[in-house]
């Protein structure tokens, strides 16, 4: 056998392997393609849906979806003129100051010292045309901050910071008129923060809602201050349960999803390495994103972000105690993150937690109301109910329910006085256990409700 007959199978079958090759680079090209399309198909279509819903599916779709209706007054003006003329003290005086500065209050039901009186009074002197503008805001139906959502995560949201101020401000003007004995004024005071906590609500942003329930809790505690403080007249409590009615609000949370479903979604489709340093962690390399966008783990993330929003949105829509095991359900179909989906983790909210937040404040909203109708009735009767039946129809509809648990909220008389409470996130009855302060010890366990308590 000569050398050239040896050699021809070799190279037969060399060839052989070679072809065998380039069909598996072949198919596996082709799957690549096909995984490619498929998941900018589906990409394309929730993105679809979310248009068809009425919903923006770009940054560009969200700045316009969040609009007022065209030459309607603006509140946001008004806040924002109100903060022109708002004084700042330094830091060195405000070391005596509740609320806007360091300074304790006394517990509710005792009085505050004539200092601190004194020098809220100042504060509330220096700052008098902020305080008169933001009063004026509350009249004013419709509100749309200059925010330009076109930005994305660039998104600059000044006005946050000014709100925080303003409610502390308000708050202190409603201790300072219920110490006074100014119940009228008092009133106003809270009804005005939880009009300026409104301003907020259709803000299609988590932060901007984290801010508005904030301020609505704020409001509540205020309230609460100075029930325990003076006495209000059946009308002042009437108009009070009437704004905390109304302000109850699960669409300012489902809001802020589709806003963050859609500026989030955005960014997680075409990731900027620049972008990346808003968010917490290490921020991978232009390298990195560029072969994470090949493998298509950016469109897949954009399309796991995409789902979690939507079925956070989906659980708003829900009966209030049904909310929390939804977003559970809706985390735990998710599953944990695998490290190598490493903008997904980065960007990924706590959805339940969001949702706990939002039940929060709810319960505190209905809690207050419940115990304004409370206050009404012994007014009336000079006498406190022995359960809520006895408020219905004349000072409530119906018993608010718990937003835990579904139940009606809790009632029990005291020494002195009454609580209204919720369980809580743990769903425990612990009797209507007040929230202990922040300087207990620490690692000490407590459980506790979520309680309204007038203590007169």
């Amino acid at each position: 056998m000569t050398n050239q007959d040896e050699t021809a199978p070799k190279r037969r079958r060399k060839l052989k392997v070679s072809y065998i090759i380039i069909v598996l680079l072949l198919i596996i090209a082709a799957g690549y393609l096909l995984f490619r399309f498929n998941l900018k198909s589906n990409l394309q279509s929730k993105l679809d849906a979310i248009r068809a819903a009425g919903y923006p599916a770009t940054c560009a779709e969200l700045d316009t979806w969040y609009t007022i209706p065209e030459f309607s007054e603006n509140a946001a003006d008004t806040i924002i003129e109100a903060f022109s003329y708002y004084y700042e003290w330094d830091k060195k005086y405000l070391k005596d100051l509740p609320i806007a500065g360091t300074a304790q209050l006394p517990v509710r039901t005792e009085p505050i010292s004539e200092e601190m009186k004194s020098l809220i009074a100042e504060y509330l002197a220096d700052n008098e045309k902020a305080l008169e503008l933001l009063h004026k805001s509350v009249a004013i139906k419709h509100c749309r901050y200059p925010t330009d959502f076109t930005q994305g995560p660039y998104t600059l949201i000044p006005h946050l910071s000014d709100i925080r101020k303003g409610v502390k401000m308000l708050k202190l003007e409603a201790i300072l008129h219920a110490e006074n004995a100014e119940p009228q004024m008092a009133s106003d005071s809270v009804i005005t923060i939880f009009g300026v906590a409104r301003s907020l609500v259709k803000e299609p942003i988590l932060i901007s809602q984290l801010v508005r329930i904030a301020c609505q809790s704020l409001a509540v505690s205020t309230l609460e201050r100075i029930l325990n403080r003076t006495k209000l007249t059946d009308e002042q409590l009437a108009e009070i349960g009437h704004t905390l009615l109304n302000i109850e609000d699960s669409n300012g949370m489902s809001r802020a999803f589709a806003g963050e479903r859609c500026s989030v979604g955005e960014f997680l489709r075409n990731p900027d390495p620049h972008t990346l340093l808003l968010f917490d962690g290490p921020s991978p390399s232009t390298h990195v994103i560029s072969l994470y966008k090949v493998a298509g783990l950016a469109d897949a993330d954009a399309l796991s972000y995409i789902d979690l929003m939507t079925k956070g949105m989906e659980a708003m829509q829900l009966e209030p105690h049904k909310r929390k095991e939804a977003a559970e359900a809706a985390e735990a179909e998710l599953g944990e993150i695998p490290k190598i989906r490493v903008l997904l983790r980065m960007v990924m909210p706590a959805l339940s937690r969001y949702v706990t937040i939002n039940l929060r404040c709810i319960a505190y909203l209905r809690t207050a109301r419940a115990a304004l109708a409370v206050q009404r009735y012994r007014l009336a009767t000079g006498n406190l109910p022995h359960t809520l039946e006895e408020l219905t129809p004349t000072y409530l509809a119906i018993i608010p329910k718990d937003p835990f648990d579904g139940k009606d909220l809790r009632y029990k008389k005291l020494d002195t006085g009454f609580v209204v409470y919720s369980v809580d996130e743990d769903g425990n009855d612990d009797g209507g256990l007040e929230k202990p302060p922040r300087n207990r010890r620490k690692g000490e366990s407590y459980t506790y409700d979520i309680t309204f308590i007038i203590q007169r």
